[in-house]
């Protein structure tokens, strides 16, 4: 490839406290010192940018791309089409599916704060749109979901079928199944037992519609952080993501495995050399210590605020989802394979757990963190002091879209007191270089939910979709804001070369945006649009 030298920017490295950039040049995909002797006989081109503000391509490393993929073919049951329980059914009744009368009907999104009864569907309520198709809807978290009798009979649960581990049964007042799956073990119980196995073509096709929808994103690396290694019934996702590649899938992905040994650490095959190679590649197991906030499963210090006549929950303080012996193997397995271990901890109670467990493990790689810590929702000063003095010292990643797009289920649930320790970006940047802000798409009530402008306004401004201020003191500086969706979370993960950063030696990944962040209203933040894509200094957008 030619040296092309790209003129008349204003460039945005990737790290905080550099000056912007006027120009930068590429050679054979990476960005090179302009002083750097060429060859004989090459050629130098020069690409006016007529201005354009550019900046490296957003790494999104915490999120379910095959769930995003699910989303462009299923129901939403998000605002603003669905408010009530009513909307939801009438939407649902309109899937293609539905008026065929063929096959499952899927729906995604729903959260029961944002619905006017303020309770979540119930399979009475999904029979209503069939009783002879099964119905499926994952809640707004992912971690959740509801369906109807048609599903709960192919599951074969009834009154006598027990809860299983890491999950529940939701029941009506005589003990009868609601429909409802709490929790991750109880939804993953259903689909084993229920859904029918997935097709690798369709699932490829179904991913590939996913290159367009990233190149618009302006992400080029992503990572799918509940992958289902060798699942009975499903698609072993590596070889999924790699048929998409060699089709067309731009982005590079690091895949995590949902840890499903147990209490033995060798009761998950090994990872193959070729498994952890490579643009798509495994590089870590995944544990769940417990559940969300919006849907009160998340294991918290304080109990839940209860609403006035409310019964008793089931989990007052949410669930923990995860045992020590099972945290020790993943852990075991982890070093044995020289790849991350990665645990979902979204409340407090669950946090004091884990940081306990962490306090004698040391760290096995040299590259990256041997752990990431995910979402770390209400990790406290004293969590942070605890984690910081730690043999092992944990990435983080944590989604400020949560409370912008939920802010009705975390008003709702939590105490003003416990609200204000919520996500606090400000204090976790400032002591963590290794931070990621990221969307955990599609697992949030926004339409949109790796819109990274919507996240980065939200960071800045510290205001929720309505407009009101969540924690204004947790609000971070733009230029902080980008960094942690590029050279900070490049550091969360394993990386091919060196991206999020316009730098010489790092791959030739930048984007170009429709207005210059630094120069607009951070309330306008949400507005921008990704103009131009360029990977390994190849234009694929623009």
């Amino acid at each position: 490839m030619p040296r092309i030298h790209y003129a008349n920017v204003c460039a945005f490295c990737g790290r905080t406290g550099r000056p912007f950039l006027t120009d930068f040049t590429v050679e054979d995909g990476f960005f090179i010192d302009a002083e750097k002797p060429i060859a004989d006989g090459d050629e130098i081109r020069t690409v006016d940018m007529r201005g354009a503000f550019v900046m490296p391509a957003f790494l999104d490393v915490h999120a379910h791309p095959e769930g995003l993929a699910m989303t462009l073919s299923a129901v939403p049951c998000t605002p603003p089409e669905v408010r009530s329980i009513d909307d939801l059914v009438a939407a649902l009744k309109k899937s293609p599916n539905a008026l065929s009368g063929e096959g499952w009907i899927d729906g995604w999104g729903y959260d029961e704060s944002l619905l006017a009864e303020k309770r979540s569907p119930t399979r009475t309520d999904l029979d209503r749109v069939s009783t002879t198709q099964p119905i499926w809807i994952r809640r707004s978290d992912y971690h959740s979901a509801v369906v109807n009798s048609k599903a709960l009979e192919l599951a074969g649960i009834d009154r006598n079928t027990p809860d299983p581990e890491g999950g529940a049964f939701g029941r009506d007042e005589d003990g009868n199944p609601d429909g409802r799956l709490i929790e991750l073990g109880a939804v993953n119980y259903v689909e084993a037992r229920a859904r029918p196995p997935k097709t690798f073509e369709k699932d490829v096709e179904s991913i590939l519609k996913l290159g367009d929808h990233y190149l618009h994103h302006g992400i080029l690396v992503t990572a799918d952080m509940m992958a289902h290694r060798r699942a009975p019934g499903q698609t072993e996702p590596l070889a999924l993501y790699r048929a998409a590649e060699n089709r067309g899938l731009p982005v590079e992905m690091n895949l995590y495995a949902v840890w499903t040994g147990g209490e033995n650490p060798e009761g998950m095959e090994d990872f193959s050399d070729d498994e952890k190679q490579g643009a798509i590649r495994y590089a870590g197991v995944k544990l769940f210590a417990d559940g969300s906030i919006s849907g009160r499963t998340a294991a918290v210090r304080n109990p839940y605020v209860l609403p006035e006549g409310a019964p008793e929950p089931e989990f007052p303080s949410g669930m923990m989802t995860l045992t020590e012996p099972v945290f020790r193997a993943a852990m075991a397995f982890a070093r044995r394979n020289s790849v991350q271990c990665a645990i979902h901890i979204m409340g407090d109670r669950s946090i004091d757990a884990v940081l306990d467990w962490l306090s004698t493990e040391s760290p096995w790689l040299s590259d990256v963190p041997s752990v990431r810590l995910e979402h770390v929702s209400m990790m406290r000063p004293d969590q942070l002091e605890k984690m910081l003095a730690l043999p092992i010292r944990p990435a983080l990643t944590t989604q400020i879209i949560f409370p912008f797009a939920e802010w009705r289920s975390y008003h709702a649930a939590l105490t003003q007191k416990d609200f204000s320790v919520c996500y606090a970006v400000k204090t976790l940047s400032e002591k963590v270089e290794a931070m990621a802000l990221s969307s955990d798409a599609p697992c949030t009530t926004w339409s949109d939910t790796d819109d990274i402008f919507v996240s980065l306004e939200a960071a800045v401004t510290r205001r929720d979709s309505d407009g009101g201020y969540f924690n204004p003191s947790e609000a971070v500086s733009i230029g902080t804001a980008l960094s942690l969706y590029t050279s900070r979370a490049a550091l969360v993960m394993p990386e091919r070369g060196i991206v999020g950063a316009i730098e010489p030696g790092a791959r030739a990944n930048f984007i170009t945006l429709s207005a210059n962040p630094f120069m607009i209203a951070p309330s306008k933040l949400r507005d921008l649009r990704v103009t131009g894509v360029w990977k390994d200094g190849k234009r694929l957008l623009g």
